[in-house]
């Protein structure tokens, strides 16, 4: 099912159709004024045309510069309002990960502390055992001369 309401379907074709009747009544307008210069009923008006050609062409491009800024500048501040979300969310989340990782890292080199601490105990306690049974056995050594 399209969910999307009619009015933003008909904007795109709307969008495209203002730079063609643009260019068609820009062209219409030159053509104009070729003509009237021809014909020789602009000649007292030459100090206002004469001005106007020299700048026209770089108001024109000025125009239309700030017209594509218009246009297509909030939707492209848009996506990069989306991109710097989603660096930040990736970020984040590697972030966490490394903050995880390091809590890991921690968490092994504690159990290793106390492995080590095992080891040690069970070699004095090993030592210890064998210790006690020299003792034993010597004793009984002894209670057997008797």
């Amino acid at each position: 099912m399209d969910t999307q309401p009619a009015s933003t379907t008909s904007a795109p074709a709307k969008r495209s159709a203002i730079p063609a009747a643009s260019a068609v009544v820009g062209t219409s307008i030159v053509v104009l004024l070729v003509e009237l210069a021809r014909s020789g009923a602009l000649e007292q008006y030459k100090d206002l045309i004469a001005p106007l050609i020299g700048w026209g062409p770089g108001l024109l491009v000025l125009g239309s510069f700030l017209w594509l800024a218009h246009s297509y500048a909030p939707p492209l501040i848009e996506s990069q309002r989306t991109t710097a979300m989603a660096l930040q969310k990736l970020a984040d989340t590697v972030e966490h990960a490394s903050t995880s990782q390091h809590d890991l890292v921690l968490a092994m080199q504690v159990n290793s502390d106390k492995l080590e601490q095992v080891r040690s105990t069970v070699a004095d306690l090993q030592d210890h055992v064998q210790e006690v049974r020299k003792a034993v056995s010597r004793e009984q050594g002894i209670g057997n001369r008797e």
